[in-house]
């Protein structure tokens, strides 16, 4: 499994974010933007908090702190972790996106609860990307790792 690189989050979060953009400024100039719900922000920041825990478990584990984790369930946690981060940031570019597409109707009340409530998301989604991001590291198997010396065989020994 490769570990994340910040060129493959960006990509995600700026085309995302280009194409949110685009579609929300079209769509504001025809009609009413559809609300971003309050749960939105409340699950991110929960999908956060659990990606931490779940990441922490498996930095017990690799500490020696936790040995009873099974290694299966720290695999799970690394890809739970990638999938956060990369939800994280395809979630921050929707929702940035939405939010610069209806910045122009800021002195407009009703729009302007709209595009807080999508900035007040695009913040819940950097946490949720950022909280997936240490999790993974957390989770990472160094590259001196010993156990490489007993997968490999030797042509010799073949």
């Amino acid at each position: 499994m490769a570990r994340l690189t910040w060129r493959r989050i960006g990509a995600v979060m700026l085309g995302l974010g280009i194409l949110s953009w685009g579609v929300n400024l079209l769509i504001s100039e025809k009609g009413s933007p559809l609300p971003v719900p309050w749960t939105v922000p409340l699950s991110l920041m929960i999908a956060a908090g659990a990606a931490l825990w779940l990441g922490w478990e498996v930095r017990q584990y690799r500490s020696g702190k936790r040995p009873g984790l099974s290694p299966f369930q720290a695999v799970r946690t690394a890809l739970f972790a990638q999938a956060a981060a990369l939800t994280g940031a395809a979630l921050m570019g929707v929702y940035g996106g939405y939010a610069m597409a209806l910045a122009g109707y800021w002195s407009h009340p009703p729009r302007r609860a709209f595009i807080e409530a999508a900035i007040l998301a695009t913040i819940a989604s950097g946490l949720l990307l950022a909280a997936g991001w240490i999790a993974e590291r957390w989770c990472a198997i160094d590259d001196d790792d010993d156990d490489d010396e007993f997968i490999e065989i030797s042509p010799e020994a073949a």
